[in-house]
């Protein structure tokens, strides 16, 4: 009888066991690790001081429990500020493995910045050395040289109360004291109409040697628009002159300190400053033209016309998707950002971000930057271009009014970290049947050369 009981106990404990048995693990959904290396974490490039910066820090781990994970919060610098960083999702391997954050921002100083990171039940700091920004473009001793060359030549044929008047003390006020407007127009320095024509041909060579060589581009193009104000001269009753056109030296000029050659008059401006021999700004320059195309002793003339044409081919290959995005609200009857408006950026981008484009399309907006740039010296253009380049994802594209850019009204927009490039066709002035064109060229870190 006991053996019957024993015999239907076990019967009932059988079932038992084997559900116990079968009974699964605790599921782990928590990603863990053993430990973080943050010792031998890799950057994927070095950030500069003040340079965008879009990056990643690769840190390596042990013990991995084999679990998926999604990005975190994101963790600002500390030491370095105006640094962020967020986890990028992955997999953990069981084992060894690495994690990547994402590092974006602009590094507000030069130094180590660094990001506390908690990843798995580990915590380390990351440190990310930041540089200062070997971005500044440099022009060759060459170009340095023929610069001081041909402004030491000027300054033979002036007099003394005249190489006065054209060296002004090294002030940020001075150097934002200019204007575009037609007339009687007081500008910094000398004007060519108080100078001998020997004066003038000297002055010419300086910005000769300050300016780019490529053809309808730098100094080409500062000619033909200071010949377009005869062509005005000829068919109004205003007061053009090729003539009133200035030049102007903002501190002393020399290879070892910080000065600014200034010159321009009516629809024309540039700026190009110097520290120790080297370019550190060339921007604002505003260049318009009436009329936008004439000809003279059989010569046909339209300066903008490579400006117009490349920002008009880099709306055109956008898709219809892209213009509607890239298309602004505002209506525009003149750049906002001209005369008397020293660092008033907006805070906030509009349009469509580059980053989003393809490369063709990316190409495009690169190619419609470049003209801006070619006005420089060839050396000064060429890294310049070279900086939008590398911030070209960052930066945002806009326009309003027609994208072909052919009526009054039409204007198109670069925006990026640093170059900020407005173009406008507006009314004729002159001949109001006819349309003219303007625009701005200014680099938001560059502008006077940080004066």
């Amino acid at each position: 009888m006991k053996t019957i009981r024993f015999y239907w106990l076990g019967l009932l404990l059988i079932p038992m066991l084997i559900f116990q048995a079968c009974e699964p693990d605790e599921i782990v959904t928590t990603p863990l690790v053993s430990g973080l290396n943050c010792a031998t974490t890799t950057i994927s490039s070095m950030p500069m001081n003040g340079v965008n910066f879009s990056g990643r820090a690769t840190i390596g781990y042990s013990g991995g429990n084999g679990i998926a994970y999604t990005s975190k919060d994101t963790i600002g610098s500390t030491g370095v500020t105006g640094l962020k960083a967020h986890l990028v999702a992955g997999f953990l391997t069981h084992g060894e493995g690495t994690i990547a954050y994402a590092i974006t921002g602009t590094p507000t100083s030069v130094g180590k910045a660094t990001f506390p990171i908690s990843f798995g039940g580990q915590t380390c700091n990351i440190e990310v050395s930041v540089s200062a920004d070997t971005t500044i473009p440099k022009p060759s001793t060459g170009a340095a040289s023929r610069i001081m060359a041909a402004i030491d030549t000027f300054k033979t044929t002036l007099t003394t109360a005249q190489w006065t008047a054209v060296q002004l003390p090294y002030t940020k006020a001075n150097a934002i004291n200019w204007s575009v407007q037609a007339g009687n127009i007081t500008r910094n320095g000398l004007e060519f109409s108080t100078m001998t024509e020997p004066q003038i041909i000297a002055a010419k060579k300086v910005i000769q040697a300050a300016l780019g060589t490529t053809a309808d581009e730098g100094y080409e193009e500062f000619l033909q628009i200071n010949m377009a104000e005869e062509v005005l001269a000829a068919n109004s009753e205003g007061n053009y002159s090729s003539k009133k056109y200035s030049i102007a030296f903002i501190g002393t000029p020399s290879q070892t300190g910080k000065w600014a050659i200034q010159f321009g008059g009516h629809n024309y401006l540039q700026n190009i400053s110097f520290d120790n021999g080297a370019v550190v700004g060339s921007t604002p320059s505003l260049q318009a033209v009436e009329p936008r195309t004439w000809l003279q002793a059989g010569v046909a003339y339209a300066p903008l016309d490579n400006e117009k044409n490349s920002m008009a081919a880099m709306l055109a290959g956008l898709t219809t998707a892209q213009l509607s995005s890239a298309k602004l609200a505002t209506t525009f009857t003149e750049v906002s950002l001209g005369t008397g408006k020293d660092g008033q950026f907006p805070t906030t981008k509009a349009g469509i971000q580059v980053g989003s484009l393809n490369a063709t399309q990316k190409a495009l907006v690169l190619a419609a930057i470049k003209p801006w740039t070619l006005d420089a010296d060839d050396v000064t253009g060429e890294a310049m271009l070279k900086i939008y380049e590398q911030e070209l994802n960052n930066t945002y594209i806009s326009y309003s009014g027609n994208a072909a850019l052919t009526q009054s009204g039409d204007y198109v927009r670069i925006d990026g970290p640093s170059v900020w490039i407005e173009f406008i066709v507006r009314p004729g002035v002159v001949n109001t049947a006819e349309v003219q064109y303007r625009s701005v060229y200014r680099d938001r870190k560059r502008d006077y050369g940080g004066l």
